[in-house]
């Protein structure tokens, strides 16, 4: 269904020499809310990939404040909340973008037949009109509003002065990354036969661990790169497969006959490809030589 395609990634610049867990903290909120003030214009326009762009800037702030939560609970566990509302109200523009999809494949197949193609064009203009509303309305959102003051007045303060001495970022790091490799060996034991529910909690598992290996696998080693690796493969393979889930619910609600049949039965095909790619990934994820290697190394640094 809809292409996950992340957000335009861009060079990295190196970390800064002896940087604290503050300054990295600051500078990685600084990195995602310029990807938010350079993508809302377009999103409020109806642009797929711009919303898609600010939804992924908002989940790896959500990562950092989780990460880092120990720097300022008050202002983080706040933040965090804020925007789990905020990526919410944005989901319902994507509900939309996966109706659309849906249409398209219909059409495909024939399923629009007695229905002229300036109807047909009426319709998806309507769905986007729809979408691009729904996505207007979660960025003029109070809680959105409230969330972009909040991290431009933090960006703005000067740095905290601490008394105590605070551990690396590297440290943060590998405390979250042990927490969330210990959420995703969870899940997976719960999955079973990957249906809908259980599916999605590991995917969303596994969103948390890749944003962390974006953010900090090159600080922590060769075997956190590979398992970040792997991870992101797998995660994405599992996100196709919910795009399918959603498509197949949606599927439901069409008239009945050959074209209904027909795309739940090629959804249902790319959605066992999508889940064949995923086990691909997984294996080498969980490679037990990894997990040992790189769970050693993330203790090492998490006791910093």
């Amino acid at each position: 269904m809809v292409r996950r395609t992340g957000s335009r990634k861009r060079a990295r610049p190196p970390r800064p020499p002896n940087e604290t867990a503050d300054q990295a903290l600051r500078r990685h909120l600084a990195d995602q809310w310029a990807v938010v003030a350079r993508n809302e214009k377009k999103a409020r326009g109806g642009s797929v990939q711009a919303l898609h762009d600010i939804r992924v800037a908002l989940r790896r702030m959500r990562t950092l404040a989780r990460t880092f939560a120990k720097l300022d609970e008050d202002f983080l566990d706040v933040l965090d909340e804020r925007i789990s509302k905020v990526c919410d109200r944005m989901g319902d523009a994507r509900d939309l973008d996966v109706w659309i999809e849906l249409f398209g494949d219909v059409v495909k197949v024939g399923g629009t037949e007695g229905v002229s193609a300036r109807e047909r064009r009426q319709v998806l203009a309507l769905l986007r009109r729809q979408r691009t509303r729904r996505a207007a309305e979660a960025l003029d959102c109070g809680m959105f509003r409230r969330v972009k003051k909040m991290i431009r007045e933090r960006l703005r303060k000067r740095r905290p002065k601490r008394h105590k001495k605070m551990p690396p970022p590297e440290a943060f790091a590998a405390r979250r990354m042990l927490a969330v490799r210990g959420l995703i060996e969870e899940r997976h034991g719960k999955v079973g036969n990957f249906s809908k529910g259980p599916a999605h909690d590991l995917r969303r598992a596994g969103r948390r661990l890749r944003y962390l290996s974006e953010f900090f696998a090159e600080g922590l080693g060769r075997d956190s790169v590979r398992a970040g690796h792997w991870i992101t493969k797998a995660q994405a393979a599992l996100g196709k497969v919910h795009d399918c889930d959603n498509a197949l619910e949606l599927s439901r609600d069409l008239p009945s006959g050959a074209a209904r049949a027909t795309v739940r039965k090629h959804l249902r095909r790319r959605r066992a490809a999508q889940l064949r790619k995923f086990k691909v990934a997984w294996r080498r994820y969980a490679d037990r030589r990894l997990q040992n290697a790189w769970r050693a190394r993330l203790e090492a640094a998490a006791r910093a």
